[in-house]
């Protein structure tokens, strides 16, 4: 008997060591999930950041950081995919509509701008939990600034090729796509930077 109810004491204790596990994640995942609602894209937002669920917890200093980082994780293969596309347009003409490639020299170089601007807010918030008085608040506002930036340049990029600039191809339309992904997760770290206004 008493190994029985050893038995069912261990059980009993690993069940609930279990619901308190799925309670935490759970826990978690809630704070990631109702601070992406304040996004444009939620479901995104989500997506993409809660697998950082038990890194970040509930501070949105982190969730802000994870989310720029995921925006950077985006944007650098970006870079190498539209130097690419122009190498390729320049050698071979008849590959990009008319031949031309200003569009394509243009959108690296903003995407460059864009990727320069999400890393230097990325650092700006860095450690902000440790700073107080008005250099917090200075910190908040240039991310912001820079973020902003950051999406103005990915917005001209997308536009350039909105307004019909002669690059055309598969190729093209898929770095398209991929720019409006990397403009949605920009807007969502934007989003995030903004939340810190109120959490200091």
């Amino acid at each position: 008997m008493a190994s029985i109810s050893l038995f069912f004491s261990l059980l009993t204790c690993l069940l609930f060591s279990c619901s308190m596990a799925m309670t935490s994640g759970q826990n978690r995942t809630s704070y990631i999930r109702t601070s992406c609602s304040h996004t444009l894209y939620p479901g995104l937002c989500y997506a993409s950041l809660s697998p950082y669920a038990r890194r970040v917890g509930s501070n949105p200093v982190l969730l802000s950081r994870f989310a720029m980082n995921v925006t950077l994780a985006r944007l650098k293969p970006l870079s190498v995919r539209t130097a690419s596309l122009r190498h390729r347009a320049a050698l071979f003409p008849s590959y990009s509509g008319n031949g031309g490639t200003p569009t394509l020299k243009d959108c690296r170089e903003f995407i460059s701008h864009a990727t320069d601007l999400v890393k230097n807010s990325e650092k700006e918030v860095t450690g902000l939990e440790e700073k107080v008085g008005p250099e917090v608040m200075w910190r908040i506002s240039n991310a912001q600034t820079w973020l902003s930036a950051a999406l103005t340049y990915e917005e001209t990029c997308t536009d350039e090729f909105d307004e019909g600039s002669g690059e055309t191809g598969e190729d093209v339309e898929q770095l398209c796509k991929k720019l409006e992904r990397v403009k949605q997760l920009t807007s969502n770290a934007l989003a995030l930077v903004n939340c810190l206004v109120n959490s200091q």
